[in-house]
């Protein structure tokens, strides 16, 4: 029972992260950003997007 919950927890978890990564890419500061912050973003999408967890 606590692990079903867990698991709905960090299902939520990640969608909320899906968010936030859809609203950084519409950021309109975005084009602002770094190469190197351009790259550890692509990173963190890439990892998510093979369901990777990342390190908060």
């Amino acid at each position: 029972m606590q692990e079903q919950t867990i698991l709905e927890h960090l299902t939520r978890i990640e969608k909320q992260l899906e968010i936030i990564n859809s609203k950084i890419e519409n950021f309109i500061g975005f084009e602002e950003l770094t190469e190197e912050e351009l790259e550890e973003l692509d990173r963190i999408e890439t990892e998510m997007m093979k369901g990777d967890k990342i390190p908060l």
